[in-house]
């Protein structure tokens, strides 16, 4: 069965479990290590389930203003260049 858990996908297999990172970084657990993280997370899992309530909200697009000042840091950069 697999799955895709945030940015790891997730396999498991007749020998354990494996999460994988799309940078190529793989964690193969055996099952008794799968068992521990499992206790782990359930141990955690009120305090993380309030952490994931408490996330501030994703940043907004920068506005008209924000962006003129980006635009004048770039200008000053290409003046030094030259």
């Amino acid at each position: 069965m697999d799955a895709i858990i945030g940015r790891y996908k997730v396999i498991m297999e007749e020998n354990g479990l494996v999460l994988r990172h799309p940078t190529g970084l793989s964690f193969d657990l055996e099952p008794n290590e799968v068992l521990g993280l499992w206790n782990f997370i359930n141990f955690y899992r009120e305090p993380l389930t309030d952490k994931q309530i408490e996330a501030e909200p994703q940043p907004r697009a920068a506005s008209t203003r924000d962006t003129e000042q980006v635009i004048d840091y770039k200008k000053r950069w290409r003046d030094r260049q030259t």
